[in-house]
């Protein structure tokens, strides 16, 4: 994080502040009412990106409950998330939270869209406030489906451009593999730099890049592992990093010192199963070396 922008964490600096720039205090998003509506919120992203086809560019999805009500604008240059309790929530005090942001293409900032807008409403004690989100631990898991689901997007107009441009371009359209490597690049990217974005504790960041490097060996020929293997490592950089990491960020600066032999052990526990794999792949690779040399000795040596 750039020092100008810590300077605004000093509580004396942070008073000079307009509201809608003022951090939110995690007392006030950190309850389990909060949480759910978060959880519930990265889900309708993550629904919303395992769609086939988005036959606009301009969309808009909403899911309503007794408890929630979310609403997401896909634009042409930007996305706008606006989530909500809902008045019979059970939720102590009711918030509202706007996230705008740029898409990447357009406008973006250390990778990822430039945010326009990260704020949260509610009312306590009978004033009404406005603070901003952005910054917060509780929410970066959204910030991160989005750029997800941005990503996706990209994806899919990379492929209906293609198609329109070239439509007996049959063989030069990327093949399923080709594809599932560009994802597994793409999700690689992401994670660094979101590792690198929270700051987390030093030893923590070292030990997620070494995961980051290890199945970088892997990519050359991560169509020859078989489907249990890619789809666990898969799963490893679009859920179990991220989630790991956002859980950490989001305790108390006691609890994160509680948990840290936790989180390096999980991490590394990770890294010894990738390890594991990268293993077996060079052993497979090994073999059918020497076989094929066996091969070749029975056929062509006189």
């Amino acid at each position: 994080m750039p020092l100008f922008s810590r300077l605004f964490e000093i509580p004396f600096f942070e008073s000079l502040l307009p509201d809608r720039l003022k951090p939110v205090k995690d007392e006030y998003i950190s309850d389990q009412y909060s949480q759910s509506l978060f959880s519930d919120t990265e889900k309708f992203i993550d629904d919303i990106i395992n769609l086939s086809e988005m036959e606009r560019i301009n969309r808009v999805f909403k899911r309503k409950t007794t408890q929630f009500k979310i609403l997401l604008k896909i634009k042409k240059k930007r996305m706008r998330l606006d989530f909500s309790d809902q008045r019979g929530s059970e939720a102590p005090i009711k918030k509202r939270i706007i996230i705008d942001i740029y898409r990447k293409i357009y406008k973006s900032n250390q990778g990822v869209g430039k945010v326009v807008e990260a704020t949260i409403y509610y009312t306590y004690q009978g004033q009404s406030v406005i603070r901003s989100v952005k910054r917060s631990p509780y929410l970066q898991g959204i910030f991160y489906k989005l750029d997800m689901l941005d990503d996706a997007l990209i994806g899919r107009l990379v492929k209906s451009n293609e198609h329109e441009v070239r439509p007996q371009a049959i063989n030069s359209a990327p093949t399923e593999k080709q594809e599932e490597l560009r994802n597994l690049l793409v999700e690689m990217k992401r994670i660094s730099n979101h590792n690198h974005a929270l700051a987390v504790d030093p030893l923590l960041e070292n030990r997620l890049t070494k995961v980051v490097q290890q199945i970088e060996k892997v990519t050359p020929d991560f169509h020859l592992l078989d489907i249990e293997d890619r789809h666990m490592i898969k799963r490893i950089l679009k859920e179990d990093l991220p989630n790991l990491l956002h859980s950490y960020v989001s305790l108390t600066p006691f609890q994160q010192l509680e948990q840290k032999e936790n989180v390096f052990v999980a991490i590394s526990r990770i890294e010894l199963k990738i390890i594991k794999i990268v293993n077996q792949m060079e052993k497979a690779k090994l073999e059918r070396m020497e076989h094929l040399l066996r091969l070749n000795k029975v056929r062509y040596d006189d």
